[in-house]
């Protein structure tokens, strides 16, 4: 029985190592060593997107990564988990520093829709911006980090926030939107 197990554990270990071969293969412009990617991982992109991350980089299952037009670029730093079905949209340029823990859930866009009153939602262009997160940061379960936002090192977001301003270096924000309520000691 316990020989079974084994075994079992072994194969999955094994076709693990191949999925994540085939999609750093398939996916990124440069990877780093032991990178786990899930099987249910996605990735939509454009053929001239540049997609990067380090070494120890996790990628949980049923995230999205979609690198679309018109210049998309996401970099992701050393010993950095990106949680279950996290949602990662860049137009123009993400950027996740190293020891970075996302929770399951977060989204992350660097862009969003024109509202001008004389122009139709759906057909207005997208304002383009950037994300960059510092290192050494926790973003909680179900956060939103949107557009034109720099989240300093050693940052704290707690779960459920909305991230539309900056958050300073050590500072723990929390709220839609984010508001910072204290700093790591």
């Amino acid at each position: 029985m316990a020989a079974d197990k084994a075994s079992y554990r072994n194969r999955g270990g094994i076709l693990q190592r191949l999925v994540s071969a085939y999609k750093r293969f398939r996916y990124f412009s440069r990877a780093g060593s032991n990178l786990v990617v899930k099987p249910s991982a996605e990735f939509r992109m454009v053929k001239h997107a540049v997609l990067e991350v380090g070494s120890n980089v996790t990628i949980q299952d049923y995230s999205f990564f979609q690198l679309t037009m018109p210049e998309p670029k996401v970099f992701i730093g050393n010993n950095t988990v990106i949680g279950r079905r996290n949602i990662i949209t860049a137009k123009n340029r993400i950027s996740i520093g190293n020891d970075v823990l996302i929770g399951s859930d977060v989204q992350i866009i660097d862009h969003g829709h024109g509202m001008r009153r004389n122009v139709p939602i759906r057909l207005q262009k997208a304002e383009i911006g950037f994300v960059e997160i510092g290192d050494d940061v926790w973003i909680g379960a179900g956060a939103k980090i949107l557009m034109n936002v720099t989240i300093g090192t050693g940052a704290v977001i707690g779960a459920n926030s909305v991230v539309t301003a900056d958050i300073p270096d050590y500072a723990i924000a929390v709220g839609s939107p984010a508001k910072v309520v204290k700093y790591r000691t």
